[in-house]
């Protein structure tokens, strides 16, 4: 555990819906206390930067704002993706992506999937780094889609396969916003000329980083495949061949352990150049993606008082 979880209150939303950890706990329990320490770890470093005025959360668009309870996932992923100014078309890393929604994403390396936290005009979330790379990009826009709803606290450690009802609502907004429905259906024309389903879902997995079972889902969900033809492609997964052959490279992974966006990174190095924390604190703050010996140099009689 981080040093400061020991000795600091956590955020109230965490507080109400931590559970005790015992010795016999299972793996499950403990998966998901690990996760929350990583997301209280997080969450005060959002405070610290943002306390310091080194970052500051953006304004969030008003056709954003929603209450916890009006779920209408379809057309809030549609009015995330226009105020990110890209109706249509694949989106960029998503820890630069939800960062520009209010929402501060690192990859941490844990197993469980994600977690995330409502705090004051802003969200912090954290994902697990051990999920392949098309996964983790449907748990960052996952826990953003709890974020823009308003929910206070989420994890995915212990959530039932079943998944309820909330969760399928999230799920929504997820795929609409990973791959909107009407990028698909008008890839789905490549068929009527003659191409093979599996050569466009192919494409679409590679261009918008989506895993193959999202992208057959989706087909699926929309009426463009039948199920046995869905359940075929669904056993038939892709290898790093088929990309090769198509593209002649894979998709570019997202989202690896450490990620975080561009603005905290920007943040925290400014924190480090005006002489306001460690060598030290700034790897810290930057979850490893440098080394202390990376950083750029800094005139130390500019930072002094």
């Amino acid at each position: 555990m981080p040093l400061a979880h020991l000795v600091s209150r956590p955020p109230a939303p965490l507080v109400s819906r931590r559970s005790a950890l015992d010795e016999n706990a299972d793996d499950a329990s403990r998966a998901r206390y690990r996760l929350d320490a990583r997301l209280e770890e997080h969450a005060r470093h959002a405070r610290w930067l943002i306390a310091h005025q080194f970052l500051s959360p953006p304004d969030l668009d008003p056709s954003l704002k929603r209450s916890a309870s009006d779920a209408d996932p379809v057309a809030l992923a549609g009015a995330a993706r226009r105020a990110l100014g890209t109706p249509s078309g694949p989106l960029g890393s998503l820890a630069d992506v939800v960062e520009r929604l209010g929402l501060y994403l690192t990859v941490v390396d844990e197993a469980s999937e994600g977690a995330s936290l409502l705090l004051d005009g802003y969200g912090v979330a954290v994902i697990s780094g051990r999920a392949a790379p098309g996964r983790r990009r449907w748990t960052a826009a996952h826990e953003l889609g709890h974020h823009l709803l308003q929910d206070e606290y989420h994890t995915d450690a212990g959530v039932a396969a079943g998944r309820d009802e909330r969760e399928q609502v999230i799920d929504r907004f997820t795929e609409e916003f990973l791959l909107p429905a009407t990028d698909i259906v008008n890839a789905w024309k490549r068929v009527d000329e003659g191409h093979a389903p599996r050569a466009v879902m192919l494409d679409l997995a590679a261009f918008y980083r989506m895993s193959w079972s999202a992208v057959v889902r989706r087909a699926r969900h929309l009426e463009l495949l039948d199920r046995a033809e869905a359940q075929r492609q669904q056993a038939d997964t892709p290898v790093r061949g088929d990309f090769l052959a198509a593209h002649g490279s894979q998709p570019v992974p997202d989202l690896e352990i450490g990620a975080t966006g561009t603005e905290w990174r920007k943040a925290a190095l400014s924190a480090w150049a005006q002489g306001t924390i460690t060598a030290a604190r700034t790897v810290e703050l930057l979850y490893g993606a440098v080394a202390e010996d990376e950083l750029p140099s800094r005139n130390l009689e500019e930072c002094l008082p």
